[in-house]
């Protein structure tokens, strides 16, 4: 059903992916906006007549969505402006900015809400509803867990942490409503106070929806590591090149709906070096087509016709595979000549790990090679948050 009223208004085209991630960000912030607008005027009416605290917090909690929808809106089409001379990697960014915008309205409404609902168990008023408005408020729940469930969808569809933020504003209106009828039964009969503990219910429900979707857009925005299937995804493509021997040092940065992806790709030594150019044009070729993310690659040469290479990784295999400081070891190169015997490669390290923890499974490792006596070791250590 939300797939055919998606294709309805917003049919698949073929321009690019970005316009119809925008359309569809924008598609939903305006539904919120009126399902909200509309939901605000009924409870605020309801609110007014009944003189309820719990129906007037939920008819401004619920306005408070009118305005962070707004903010989706602005998110989307703002997110969607091209890089510039202050702004070199674009505006996708924008969008976790405007759900931590949403987040801190809520935070305050919240606050607002807390301080009424004291007041009313203070000072307790009668709170005596008609049955047809308890009906009302329970047809807003319906419309509210049917907006959340298709804001969840698009937000599926495209991958966006803005409109999930959206579904569960919708879902905790829903929630807190709930609240709201129960004060309203128990006001007829005779139980007023409970007005106020459901308006405290209803602003503690909000506050912990602010504080979930504030930390959220605050990971997005200092920059939080790729999830472990897009790593796996990126290595799998790489590797399908032909030529390529293995991937490593893997990084991922996010702006919105940017991505940006540097890895280390190995190749046989003995490759020219307009082979290996045109080695790494295929892998951002095929990364590019398939997961439209901007890459850059680094070629690392190796040796894998070398028989000390295949002892040195033979060894690191049988001594080091399941230390958990270490993550995978590349680049095993092997320097002979008449003056220089070195073992040269890297390692990627857990991350968490402080320095000192670092240099000393660095010379651990040095100390495990006194079996080559006749090699010095040099060990390169990756960023933690390289794959």
């Amino acid at each position: 059903m939300f797939e055919k009223l998606t294709n309805r208004f917003i049919p698949i085209t073929k321009e690019p992916a970005h316009i119809y991630r925008t359309k569809i960000g924008v598609f939903q912030g305006w539904i919120s906006v009126w399902v909200n607008g509309i939901l605000f005027l009924v409870k605020m009416t309801i609110g007014l007549l009944v003189g309820a605290v719990s129906v007037i917090a939920d008819a401004f909690h619920t306005l408070s969505d009118v305005f962070s929808s707004g903010v989706v809106i602005w998110g989307f089409r703002a997110s969607e402006k091209p890089a510039d001379k202050e702004h070199p990697y674009g505006h996708g960014r924008v969008e976790y900015i405007a759900t931590l915008i949403i987040a801190i309205l809520l935070g305050v409404a919240s606050i607002e809400f807390v301080e009424a609902s004291i007041n009313r168990i203070i000072s307790p008023s009668p709170v005596n509803p008609e049955w047809w408005m308890v009906g009302v408020i329970a047809f807003t729940i319906i419309i509210k867990e049917t907006t959340a469930r298709y804001a969840e969808f698009l937000s599926a569809k495209i991958a966006s942490g803005t409109l999930h933020a959206d579904a569960w504003h919708h879902r905790i209106d829903a929630l807190s409503s709930l609240l709201v009828i129960g004060a309203m039964i128990a006001g007829k009969f005779g139980y007023h106070q409970l007005d106020g503990w459901a308006g405290i219910g209803i602003a503690l429900f909000i506050i912990w929806t602010a504080f979930y979707i504030a930390r959220d857009a605050v990971d997005d925005l200092i920059g939080k590591p790729p999830a472990s299937h897009e790593i796996n995804e990126i290595r799998q493509i790489v590797m399908q090149v032909k030529g390529v021997l293995g991937v490593h040092d893997i990084a991922v940065h996010s702006y919105g709906k940017d991505k940006y992806v540097s890895c280390h790709v190995e190749i046989d030594a003995n490759e020219t070096t307009a082979s290996a150019h045109d080695l790494s044009e295929d892998v951002e070729t095929q990364l590019t087509k398939i997961l439209g993310v901007e890459p850059t690659i680094h070629i690392d040469p190796v040796q894998p016709g070398n028989p000390m290479v295949e002892k040195i990784r033979s060894f690191l295999d049988e001594h080091w595979f399941n230390d958990s400081r270490i993550t995978g070891y590349h680049d095993i190169r092997i320097v002979d000549t008449e003056n220089h015997h070195v073992i040269l490669f890297g390692i990627n390290v857990s991350p968490g790990m402080s320095q000192s923890q670092i240099v000393e499974c660095c010379n651990e490792l040095k100390e495990s090679f006194a079996v080559f006596p006749k090699y010095k070791v040099s060990i390169k250590v990756s960023h933690p948050f390289q794959y």
